[in-house]
């Protein structure tokens, strides 16, 4: 008899430390349903260890209640069975639980997932546009380069015919000295000419005079 009251002494033990265990994961399940998800999951670890030591705790009570006899035992395995249906519920609740947090996890990461897509393709966009004003950028400098390079040319090729007239224009001005050259030459001789001439009729009259003169005198 004695040794019936001790084994039920550690029996009751075991039911104190599941009550203890099943009361502490039953709070904590309360509470990480409440809180923030990066402060629920640093809670899953302790209701797992609780758990596991309130199934330990279960099967020591197995142990026990199986070695007492006759009605005493039946009535224990009773009790272990509520037990083990009271912690399968919080079993339950607590994977739910566990479910719950991974579908917002990945509800989040969806999200975050997005935000970031959408972030990378603003900043693909934003790198084709910058890609694309770099593109005309290039190509209206080389039609700029092109432009100049043109004018340039057109430039240089005024500047050969400007020096070309120049040119003309001093052969034509040196073609006119000798022109004027020319035509002093030929009125210095035409009045050489005209000053003999003048000379030849003037001596003619004056012999004519003279002639005239003895003729009648």
């Amino acid at each position: 008899m004695h040794s019936q009251i001790s084994l039920s002494e550690m029996f009751r033990s075991y039911e104190q430390d599941y009550k203890a265990h099943m009361e502490s994961v039953m709070y904590d399940l309360l509470k990480m349903s409440k809180d923030r998800r990066d402060e629920t999951e640093k809670s899953f670890s302790k209701v797992q260890d609780e758990l596991q030591q309130t199934e330990q705790c279960i099967k020591q009570m197995e142990l026990e209640a199986s070695t007492l006899p006759g009605n005493y035992k039946k009535e224990l395995m009773e009790t272990i069975k509520q037990y083990k249906r009271d912690m399968a519920k919080v079993e339950k609740d607590f994977k739910q639980l566990q479910l719950d947090q991974q579908e917002d996890s990945s509800r989040d990461k969806l999200f975050n997932d997005r935000q970031i897509n959408q972030a990378l393709l603003k900043q693909e966009d934003r790198l084709i546009r910058q890609t694309l004003e770099l593109e005309a950028a290039k190509r209206t400098a080389y039609l700029t380069e092109q432009q100049a390079n043109q004018i340039a040319i057109n430039l240089h090729s005024q500047s050969m015919t400007l020096d070309n007239s120049i040119r003309k224009t001093q052969y034509i001005r040196e073609d006119l000295g000798e022109s004027n050259n020319l035509v002093k030459i030929m009125k210095n001789r035409i009045l050489k000419k005209k000053l003999i001439m003048y000379g030849v009729f003037g001596f003619l009259g004056l012999c004519l005079t003279i002639a005239i003169m003895s003729w009648f005198f």
